[in-house]
C-alpha cells in the first residue's frame, strides 16, 4: 500500500478556515434574522390576539348587562317621578346612592379631551312583580319624630321579596323613595296581609344600610308624607352596574352588592357610547346622540318625554396590544399613525395623552344593543 509522503499530508489552510468562518457567520446571521423576524411576528400576533380577547370579553360583559337594563323595574310608573330619594351608608360615608341613574340606563359623557372615556350605568332588579302596585293600607310618614321609619302595610298578601329586598315607596306626589325591607311579619289587624319594616341600621362595607335615618331625611328636606294613594313597588335584589375606563383597565362597580372596583378587561384605552333615540311616540331609532346638552336636546339629563325616546345604545371598546413595538428609523414609533375610529360618523378617539401611543397596535370592537325591557314596556 502506497502512502503519501509526510510533506503532502496537511489539513485546512488559513484561507480555507477564514472562508469557512465567513460562510458560517453569514448562515448564522441569516438564521438569526429569520428567527428574530418570526419571533417578532409571533409576539405581535399573540399580543393582538390577547387584545382581541380583552376587548371581546369587555364588550360582552357590557352588552349582557345592557340587555338586562330595566328588568324588574316598574319603568312605566317610576320614571314618572320628579324626585328620587336614595340612601347609602357603608360605615365610612353616607349620602345618596353614588351614581344612582334613576333610569334603566344612563350614559355620562366623558368629553373630547385626550384619553377621555364615557361611563355607562345600568340598573335592573330581580322581581317578576315589579310592575304590580301594592297599595298601602295606611298613609306613611317616613320620619316620625324619635321613631324608626314607618312600617309599610301593603294590601297584597304577597310578602314582596322578603327581608333584604328593595322596593320603591311612592304616591301621586311624584316622589319616589328607595327602601330596603328589614322585616316581614303577619299584619295582626288584617291577617291576610303583612307588615314590612324598613328601619335604618349601622352600615358597614360588607353590609351597607340603604334606609335613611329620620335626622338625615329631615336635614336633606326629604318628602316624607305619602298620603296621596300611597303604594309600593317590589324590586327584589337590585343591581346598579357602572362601567368606566381607568388607567388602561375596564372596571365595573355595583353599589348594591359591593362597592369594590372589579377589573373586567385590561389594555382598554377608551369606552365610547351613544344613545339611540326614536321620534316622539315611536319605537324605531332615528338618531344617535351624545349624552350632553346640545342642539339635539338635553341628553345629559333627559326629561321624561326624552327618556322614553331612548331605545338602544351604541358603544365601542378600544383596546391596545400589551406589546410596545420597537421604534423605527430615528427612534420614532410608526406602528400606528392615526388614532383608531369607533364607527363611521362615531366619536373620535384621542390618545395623545400617552406620548408612546403610536408604539402600539389597536383594535376596536363596537356593537348596538337594544334596550329590550324598555321596548317591551312600550314606553312611547
Amino acid at each position: 500500500m502506497r502512502t503519501l509522503p509526510a510533506s503532502r499530508q496537511h489539513g485546512f489552510g488559513l484561507v480555507e478556515l477564514m472562508v469557512g468562518m465567513v460562510i458560517g457567520l453569514v448562515v448564522s446571521a441569516v438564521i438569526y434574522q429569520v428567527i428574530s423576524t418570526f419571533e417578532g411576528v409571533k409576539r405581535s400576533t399573540t399580543s393582538a390576539a390577547g387584545a382581541q380577547i380583552d376587548a371581546a370579553f369587555g364588550l360582552s360583559a357590557i352588552e349582557r348587562d345592557v340587555r338586562a337594563a330595566g328588568w324588574g323595574m316598574p319603568s312605566a310608573d317610576i320614571i314618572r317621578c320628579n324626585a328620587y330619594q336614595t340612601y347609602h351608608d357603608d360605615g365610612t360615608a353616607f349620602g345618596p346612592v353614588p351614581g344612582f341613574p334613576q333610569t334603566p340606563l344612563r350614559i355620562i359623557d366623558g368629553g373630547n379631551a385626550a384619553g377621555a372615556s364615557d361611563t355607562i350605568t345600568v340598573l335592573w332588579a330581580s322581581s317578576v312583580r315589579a310592575n304590580v302596585a301594592n297599595l298601602l293600607l295606611q298613609n306613611v310618614q317616613t320620619n316620625p319624630p324619635a321613631t324608626p321609619m314607618a312600617e309599610l302595610q301593603p294590601t297584597s298578601a304577597v310578602e314582596v321579596s322578603g327581608i333584604g329586598g328593595f322596593a320603591w315607596l311612592t304616591d301621586d306626589s311624584g316622589v319616589c323613595t328607595l327602601v330596603r325591607v328589614t322585616d316581614s311579619v303577619v299584619n295582626a289587624v288584617v291577617p291576610t296581609t303583612v307588615v314590612l319594616s324598613h328601619a335604618p341600621a349601622t352600615g358597614t362595607a360588607a353590609m351597607p344600610n340603604y334606609n335613611a335615618t329620620g335626622a338625615y331625611m329631615s336635614g336633606q328636606g326629604w318628602h316624607t308624607n305619602y298620603n296621596q294613594n300611597p303604594r309600593l313597588y317590589d324590586l327584589g335584589a337590585l343591581t346598579q352596574r357602572i362601567y368606566r375606563v381607568s388607567n388602561g383597565t375596564l372596571q365595573s362597580q355595583d353599589w348594591f352588592s359591593s362597592s369594590a372596583l372589579i377589573d373586567v378587561a385590561t389594555n382598554v384605552v377608551a369606552l365610547k357610547a351613544r344613545y339611540g333615540v326614536s321620534d316622539a311616540g315611536g319605537q324605531n331609532v332615528t338618531a344617535w346622540v351624545r349624552a350632553v346638552n346640545g342642539a339635539s336636546g338635553n341628553w345629559a339629563t333627559p326629561s321624561l318625554a326624552d327618556f322614553k325616546r331612548i331605545k338602544a345604545i351604541r358603544l365601542a371598546v378600544v383596546v391596545r396590544s400589551p406589546l410596545r413595538e420597537r421604534p423605527g428609523a430615528g427612534g420614532v414609533c410608526a406602528v400606528t399613525t392615526t388614532p383608531p375610529a369607533t364607527w363611521p360618523g362615531g366619536p373620535a378617539i384621542d390618545l395623545s395623552n400617552d406620548p408612546d401611543w403610536q408604539c402600539y397596535r389597536y383594535r376596536v370592537f363596537e356593537t348596538v344593543v337594544p334596550l329590550r325591557n324598555v321596548l317591551w314596556a312600550n314606553l312611547t
